[in-house]
């Protein structure tokens, strides 16, 4: 191939050297650069980003064709005046982040199904109780990529399984709703996973209104982005028994300041932004799939509608 590409990486607190050695192997890759470089950037054809945009980094580059977030999400670009609403955008679809997404909501379902707090406590007092467990109805809030693979593994696991999302989804086994009947399905589930991508429409969602239309004393688990949940409600909700409990991987600071209230309720339980992360080799693939598809003028995969803001 005589074409070959000059790439750019601002990979936020990332360590960029897996995405370096990955992407150099490749024949379709001339050279990477990792920001911040005094290097000069003007054959820079694809940019990858984590975390927001640095300012100024678009203004260097004059020859810039398209643009990747480095991971499933993509809120740390929108809204960025920096990027040209005409410029292609796209974001990571990888088996192994919905694969590892499914298995943390499975634990942290098997955890409140199975009261496992209740049992490692008994064993400390030495106390043989055989907690009685039911059938769980598990509510997913956004049914994209990761939200679908979570429904259908829920299904094939034996919990009761509902959906919502902004347009009609059909998933077999499961009951969907969505446009405007986010109330009704609000009262369906005991367990609500929130899978939303982030966004103006969707930002600070998980808040008391929303609380106040699920069942009583129902549970939350929010692993899509932190701006999601409403803190304060949150606590008010729990403190108020409108919720039992949640389980929480993201936050609107992270790391989580070591004085924030989440770390000393027992009622909740935090976890460091862990349950699914980008498996560097399987998302390099797919970037490198579409450096292919730009070399040789085909459609590129994954693209995010800047405006619908996914």
């Amino acid at each position: 191939m005589d074409k070959r590409l000059s790439v750019l990486i601002s990979p936020g607190n990332w360590d960029p050297k897996p995405w370096i050695i990955g992407l150099s192997a490749s024949e379709l890759i001339d050279e990477v650069h990792v920001w911040p470089t005094e290097a000069n950037l003007d054959r820079v054809e694809l940019l990858l980003v984590w975390q927001p945009l640095p300012e100024g980094v678009i203004s260097k580059l004059p020859n810039l064709k398209f643009l990747s977030s480095m991971g499933a999400g993509v809120d740390h670009l929108l809204g960025d005046s920096q990027i040209p609403r005409d410029l292609p955008v796209m974001r990571i679809v990888d088996k192994f982040l919905a694969i590892d997404m499914t298995n943390y909501v499975l634990m942290s379902l098997m955890i409140y199904q199975r009261n496992y707090h209740q049992l490692v406590y008994n064993q400390k007092i030495s106390n043989w109780d055989r907690i009685a467990y039911r059938k769980v109805k598990v509510g997913i809030l956004g049914l994209g990529a990761l939200g679908s693979h979570l429904a259908n593994q829920l299904v094939n696991s034996g919990f009761e399984v509902y959906g919502f999302s902004r347009n009609p989804k059909k998933i077999e086994g499961v009951k969907t709703w969505s446009g405007t009947d986010l109330d009704t399905f609000l009262a369906q589930p005991e367990v609500l996973v929130n899978l939303l991508p982030l966004n103006d429409h969707t930002r600070d969602v998980l808040n008391y209104e929303l609380f106040m239309k699920m069942q009583p004393g129902s549970y939350l688990i929010n692993v899509a982005r932190g701006g999601h949940l409403v803190e304060k409600d949150l606590i008010k909700a729990l403190d108020e028994g409108l919720l039992k409990g949640a389980t929480l991987d993201v936050f609107k600071q992270e790391p989580l300041p070591s004085d924030h209230p989440f770390w000393s309720r027992k009622d909740i339980i935090v976890t460091p932004h862990v349950a699914s992360v980008t498996t560097p080799g399987s998302a390099i693939n797919q970037v490198l799939e579409n450096c292919a598809n730009f070399l040789n003028n085909q459609p590129l995969a994954y693209l995010v509608d800047l405006e619908r803001q996914y």
